[in-house]
């Protein structure tokens, strides 16, 4: 399935409102896969994909993430819309899309992950920073990931710990390696 088909098949089963910030991810995702001489079309399509899933219903994320092997655990069970992502990798890989590269991409784009590669990392933040995405601080977000892409990832897990927090809400672990790895690579000077 090619992004035209992807693009077409998304139309039919989101929500308007959705499948615009869909769109919105998938074109983030290019530039910023252009700007880090990245395969733009792999970005474009995992930004497409990340969010297929995004508006099931509790019941049917958990009930799918049981049936097709997807791990549960308490974090997923006490906000079972974490497993969008690994739902939406199973989906698209049920689509015909087979690139284990653009399927991680999907899989992991909501809490992020220590030794996250270049692309999951471009639908990471591409997702949080796409043009219909309208919250306190996405506009320097956006201007940050024009001039430094790996400081918006930090600032980008920042936003995303502190939003889980203010709101008493448990931050999964994933989230949580992912900070430190980023924080562990930024004193390495990378």
């Amino acid at each position: 399935m090619n992004e035209e088909l992807v693009k077409q098949h998304l139309k039919q089963q989101l929500s308007p409102s959705l499948y615009k910030h869909c769109a919105g991810t998938a074109q983030t995702a290019g530039k910023l896969a252009a700007a880090l001489n990245y395969d733009q079309e792999k970005a474009r399509l995992a930004g497409w994909l990340h969010d297929c899933a995004r508006e099931w219903s509790a019941e049917k994320l958990l009930d799918f993430a049981q049936t097709n092997g997807i791990k549960i655990d308490k974090f997923a069970r006490s906000a079972p819309v974490i497993l969008h992502g690994p739902i939406a990798a199973v989906l698209a890989k049920q689509w015909g899309i087979n690139d284990p590269d653009v399927l991680s991409a999907v899989a992991r784009h909501t809490l992020g992950a220590p030794h996250m590669t270049t692309l999951e990392q471009i639908v990471y933040l591409a997702d949080k920073i796409e043009p219909n995405r309208c919250y306190p601080g996405v506009e320097e977000l956006r201007q940050l990931a024009e001039k430094d892409f790996f400081s918006a990832l930090i600032a980008a897990a920042a936003q995303t710990i502190t939003f889980v927090l203010a709101k008493r809400r448990l931050v999964h672990p994933l989230t949580i390696s992912y900070w430190n790895w980023l924080v562990e690579i930024s004193k390495q000077g990378v």
